[in-house]
């Protein structure tokens, strides 16, 4: 069995637009989401991809950046809850180090004629993905094993995997947890030559893997650009009630929600402030949704006791607005979740909100 290695480069981002390390080339083209059932879309686990766009229940189409299909991995539901080595080093020194992230700088090249640099065949020698590389995968019985950590900076992260095919290639992509070894799906171009991408969101300070097999015998190589970026948003960590961020009324509030998975059972999805309010009536305004966001709201008393219920757009990409009242002025709090469950991992065009914010004021 042939044994490949990808160097990485340095990717601790800690928001879009203040570090941008791990900036690489995307490869052009990409397949596209379809909407299935107006709750879910996307294309993931063994999937092929489909080429076309559909609309379903006043959803916005796929090409808008439709919301991740689960793609057979574990998801977040409504209501539920790093340091790298250098090239060649041990998968498992130094993972999950506060404040790092990968390290490697060097983008591995290596072509079907000669033997491979560094072995990396199982995960015990799983290298830094971070800068990505070219590859040559000679059957599915050819695994090369690769990683990527994320700082601890407490923001989710999406890490994209941006894959060009030759003629003579055709692969796939497993990828695990380190936390607990749990699936988050499988990257499955459709057939030879195909140009598309991966999209995996982790928590901080996690390392993710990732084994490359050929899908069929390959006689040429394949070329895959990683980029990690975090979420670009000042108010986290607030994913629980007691790390909620104090926010004030009659200001608009401008953030993102991104599935942050760390293991099957530490993946909190929920955004969570809190604000001092006057006794009396209030309006919670949703001013902003990405198109693949549906956004679910509810209101809390400083008790925990639930004053509104869910309040929710007719469908995803909607703005929207509630009234509720409060008996007396003080701490109220607000969980900001996704009505639907989301998927870890996908394959397509990227979501709208792993760029864009969404954003809601309190009056």
């Amino acid at each position: 069995m042939k044994q490949h290695q990808f160097g990485g480069r340095s990717c601790a981002l800690s928001s879009f637009g203040l570090v941008a390390a791990c900036a690489l080339s995307a490869a052009s083209g990409g397949c596209r989401l379809e909407l299935s059932d107006g709750k879910t879309a996307g294309s993931g686990g063994d999937g092929a991809v489909d080429d076309t766009k559909t609309e379903d229940g006043g959803a916005p189409t796929a090409a808008a950046g439709a919301a991740p299909a689960n793609a057979g991995a574990p998801s977040a539901s409504h209501g539920g809850a790093a340091s790298g080595t250098a090239q060649g080093g041990s998968a498992h020194a130094g993972a999950g180090q506060a404040g790092s992230a990968s390290i490697s700088a060097i983008r591995h090249q290596e072509d079907c004629a000669n033997s491979d640099p560094i072995p990396n065949g199982d995960r015990e020698h799983a290298v830094d993905f971070g800068a990505g590389g070219t590859l040559c995968l000679i059957d599915s019985s050819d695994s090369d094993w690769f990683y990527v950590d994320t700082p601890s900076d407490g923001r989710a992260h999406v890490i994209e995997l941006d894959i060009s095919e030759t003629d003579g290639s055709w692969i796939n992509i497993d990828v695990t947890a380190e936390k607990d070894g749990s699936d988050l799906g499988r990257i499955h171009p459709s057939q030879r030559g195909l140009k598309l991408s991966g999209f995996v969101t982790v928590g901080p300070g996690t390392r993710t893997f990732f084994e490359v097999k050929g899908a069929t015998p390959n006689s040429d190589t394949t070329t895959i650009d990683v980029l990690v970026s975090a979420e670009a948003d000042d108010h986290e960590p607030n994913n629980d009630r007691a790390s909620a961020s104090l926010i004030q009324s009659a200001t608009e509030v401008s953030a993102q929600l991104i599935l942050p998975y760390v293991s099957a059972t530490d993946q909190e999805m929920q955004d969570w402030y809190k604000a001092e309010l006057s006794a009396g009536k209030h309006t919670f305004q949703m001013t902003a949704v990405p198109s693949d966001l549906y956004p679910d709201i509810d209101v809390r008393d400083s008790a925990n006791a639930d004053l509104s219920g869910s309040n929710h757009g007719p469908n995803r990409g909607a703005t929207f607005s509630f009234t509720f009242s409060v008996a007396e002025a003080g701490t109220y709090y607000f969980m900001v979740d996704n009505f639907v469950g989301v998927g870890v991992l996908y394959s397509g065009v990227k979501a709208d909100s792993y760029t864009q914010p969404y954003k809601f004021r309190i009056d």
